[in-house]
């Protein structure tokens, strides 16, 4: 099937149900709700979902959770979800160009980052090519964000797989919310345009729908040389949402999207031809979208089930590796009472996934194209104690994937609520992290150098026989809410890594005598363990109706203990500070201040003698000031990166040249009707 005939279907796919509902096309106003209304204990009282996959408070979960709310993605100027990512304590963000962002939760960190499950809706957005997420496409309208759930620590039991650091779920506001109309553009220095528009309305009693496409185009950043980077970028997407009230115990919804998009990029690529190294500008062609059903039925006051199924398709074209993969994901969920204070949910998980990497011309899989089957089932068990005051939850994940074959992801909470003010909590987790294609299929050529003895490649070598990476977590925390102006949250980890996998230099170089070359060939295998330590403090404090404060730091710190004498440092930063400040200046008139402080910081670098490129710390402030000109129409302008000209967060670990992130500002209307 071809390329085009397969988005043509999708596009059929996710039109078709919003034609449908054009139908009817009656649309009252929207109705928002404004979070800046609500007192910093009523925010802690937001419900979470993400932790144990059933609705609770934010200040009743047993984990380090923290939620990112639309106010604060609105108010704070940020244009893309990396950025609003920055706001959570003990995530690492760091941009590497205009199109390519780091992150992970706790440490390493890097462009590839495997060990983050992220999803969208409870759709996960995590691709088995290397087992991390392109950020540059994990997109929606910014307006349509409900709330961001940040769990920092393992959420495996749950989540299955790969959900080792983190889990971020990105959720969306559900029809009913967004009814009328929305409308923004804005223009900048690196933001050079983005347009976005949404419509919502209602098809029947109880039954909501709502469409939207965005646009955005982003200018290309400078390297450390002062040179163009020839990174600029754009990226079209289009979608819908429909929520209905089938009856009064079930539910629907129905979601899908679109994108399409180019990406340029200056690519550093082996070469057959002295010096056996080139620069190539590449134009990378991304395109892919996903429709997702849900039903959920409630059986009763403590018992309910639901089923979601999802496919998921995405094409990308790039010198290093041309990529087709499809995805479809099938879930059953059920929650139930047992005897007394016994809240179980238990689930079934089937996910098939092929792909195609033909055509790649510096990665060259052993097969170019595969199927993969994962399926799994997983149990937990709430049981309250002392009349609520004690919640312990026991559970585990039994999942098997090709790779690895039957793992089991085991975990253990305790929450105290001692009094309405104060909780305490501590858990032990066992996450695991599987192989990716490309570590267990690959063969990818990363540079090239002339010699006395003619050109020298090195290349990584993929590794079949690969372990499961291990992690053993202890966590524990303390909430305090003394007064509706100030809340504190405070977790502590102790983080046990076993069988990380590291590159390291098989041997010296050999001769291909076929093509009369020397090779030096990196292997990837199970060799290091790690240990990582630290806590992270988030705090809000409302010094007045008018004023509102949120810090947000990190401290970690880290041992590696590996089986040979070969050591990678990378992606652990000691410090990080984020001090967000909004002041309601009138009525009409807005200020938001962000402050970011990120310490120094290691990144894995093909292109350094030490495999190690080391990052200096940097401190940086963003600007944002907001005039309600009329109550539909709003003005605002943002300046970013503002305490200097440009810095360095990140470096790709190959391929591409160091680029600084520079100062910014852009300034837009949003139009509601």
């Amino acid at each position: 099937m071809s390329h085009d005939f397969q988005k043509k279907i999708i596009l059929l796919l996710l039109l078709l149900p919003g034609l449908l509902f054009f139908l009817p096309a009656r649309c009252p106003a929207a109705q928002d709700q404004d979070l800046t209304e609500f007192s910093i204990e009523e925010l802690m009282e937001i419900k979470v979902t993400s932790v144990n996959k059933k609705k609770q408070r934010l200040s009743d979960s047993a984990a380090a959770v923290f939620v990112i709310t639309r106010e604060d993605i609105r108010r704070s100027g940020v244009t893309s979800i990396p950025d609003a990512l920055r706001m959570a304590p003990g995530v690492n963000v760091a941009r590497i160009d205009a199109n390519k962002w780091a992150i992970n939760c706790r440490g390493f960190n890097s462009r590839f980052s495997p060990s983050l499950q992220v999803l969208v809706d409870g759709r996960s957005v995590y691709t088995p090519s290397f087992s991390g997420v392109y950020w540059e496409v994990t997109d929606v309208l910014l307006e349509d964000v409900d709330r961001i759930e940040v769990i920092r620590g393992p959420g495996a039991t749950i989540w299955g797989s790969n959900a080792v650091n983190g889990v971020i779920n990105i959720i969306t506001r559900r029809a009913n919310d967004t009814q009328g109309g929305f409308v923004q553009a804005s223009a900048g220095s690196v933001e050079k345009n983005m347009v976005a528009a949404r419509y919502g309305g209602t098809m029947a009693k109880d039954k909501f729908w709502r469409i939207y496409a965005k646009h955005r185009a982003r200018d290309e950043f400078d390297r450390l040389s002062g040179e163009d980077a020839g990174d600029d970028w754009q990226i079209n997407q289009a979608g819908f949402r429909m929520d209905g009230q089938l009856s009064l115990a079930d539910n629907f919804t129905l979601q899908g999207d679109l994108y399409d998009g180019h990406i340029h990029q200056d690519l550093y690529l082996y070469s057959q031809t002295s010096p056996y190294m080139d620069e190539v500008p590449v134009k990378s062609d991304v395109s892919g979208g996903n429709i997702m059903g849900q039903w959920t039925k409630i059986l009763s006051g403590t018992s309910e089930m639901s089923a979601k199924m999802y496919y998921d398709a995405m094409h990308r074209s790039e010198d290093i590796l041309n990529e087709d993969r499809h995805n479809v994901d099938v879930e059953f969920q059920h929650r139930f009472g047992l005897g007394f204070g016994n809240d179980i949910i238990w689930g079934l998980r089937l996910r098939h996934s092929s792909d195609d990497y033909s055509g790649s011309k510096v990665a060259f899989m052993d097969t170019v194209s595969t199927t993969e089957l994962l399926y799994s089932t997983f149990i937990q068990d709430e049981i309250s104690l002392l009349e609520d005051k004690i919640k312990l939850t026991i559970g585990s994940k039994f999942e098997h994937n090709d790779y690895t074959g039957l793992e089991i992801q085991p975990s253990t909470s305790l929450l105290w609520a001692p009094s309405e003010h104060h909780r305490l909590w501590a858990a032990i987790s066992r996450a695991t992290r599987i192989p990716s294609r490309v570590e267990a299929d690959a063969v990818i050529y990363l540079s090239g150098m002339d010699t006395a003895y003619g050109p020298l490649y090195s290349r990584f070598v993929n590794n079949e026989d690969q372990t499961a990476e291990i992690l053993w977590a202890w966590e524990a925390g303390y909430r305090f809410i003394p007064q509706q102006s100030l809340s504190i949250d405070l977790a502590l980890f102790f983080n046990d890594y076993q069988n990380l996998r590291i590159y390291t230099p098989q041997n010296s170089p050999y001769v291909d005598a076929e093509n009369q070359i020397l090779i030096q060939d990196i292997v990837l295998s199970n060799m290091s363990n790690t240990r990582s330590w630290g806590t992270e403090i988030s705090v809000d404090l409302a010094t007045s109706k008018q004023i509102k404060w949120t810090l947000a730091y990190s401290l970690t710190y880290h041992d590696y203990d590996n089986d040979q004498d070969y050591e990678i440092d990378f992606g652990f930063t000691k410090h990080q500070v984020s001090l967000r400040g909004r002041f309601d200046l009138t009525e009409n008139l807005t200020l938001d201040a962000w402050f970011r402080y990120v310490g120094k910081t290691n990144a894995i670098c093909a292109f350094s003698n030490t495999a190690i490129y080391e990052i200096d710390d940097y401190a940086t402030l963003d600007l944002r000031l907001g005039w309600k000109i009329r109550p539909d129409l709003e003005f605002f302008l943002t300046g970013q990166n503002l305490l200097q000209e440009n810095h360095l967060e990140f470096v790709q670990e190959a391929f591409s040249y160091p680029v600084e992130v520079p100062r910014s500002a852009y300034a837009g209307l949003t139009y509601k009707f």
